[in-house]
């Protein structure tokens, strides 16, 4: 019975590898792109940018579901930012539509709040028992990422 549970365990690790491979290769690529062009141009005055849109999109974010828990800037050249996102609700379609069209004016804003759908959309895939989407962490800088926390 126990070999049974096993095998289950290890096939639900597999099937959440591949989920998560298909999430960096097909979902990530646009805003990928767009994220590499923005930080190009390494420095400080990139960070002090990307760090205002934050606090100017952070009613937005939250109206959006998400709150922002953490950020953490490294100065290095090239710079890159990562910003931890608290999943509070998830909202309608017609609403993200909504809450995008706010935020055109602003590139970073608009890649941030599509890299949030994204990924809550995701998680929505992956069945992992009880658990639930809790964090989305995202990583902006030349070598752009996004991951995502279950608890």
């Amino acid at each position: 019975m126990s070999e049974s549970i096993l095998d289950k365990a290890k096939a639900s690790l597999e099937s959440t590898k591949e989920k998560i491979k298909e999430l960096q290769e097909n979902y990530f690529d646009d805003e990928k792109k767009e994220i590499i062009e923005h930080f190009k141009g390494s420095g400080q005055e990139k960070i002090k940018e990307t760090l205002t849109t934050f606090n100017q999109y952070s009613s937005l974010f939250k109206e959006s579901g998400y709150e922002i828990g953490s950020i953490s800037a490294s100065v290095s050249i090239p710079p890159d930012i990562s910003i931890s996102f608290k999943c509070l609700d998830t909202v309608a379609l017609e609403k993200r539509e909504e809450l995008l069209e706010k935020a055109k004016e602003n590139k970073i804003a608009m890649i941030i709040l599509i890299s949030l759908f994204k990924a809550s959309d995701f998680s929505e895939t992956l069945k992992m028992g009880s658990f639930k989407l809790k964090t989305i962490n995202i990583k902006l800088g030349l070598i752009p990422g996004i991951s995502v926390t279950f608890s």
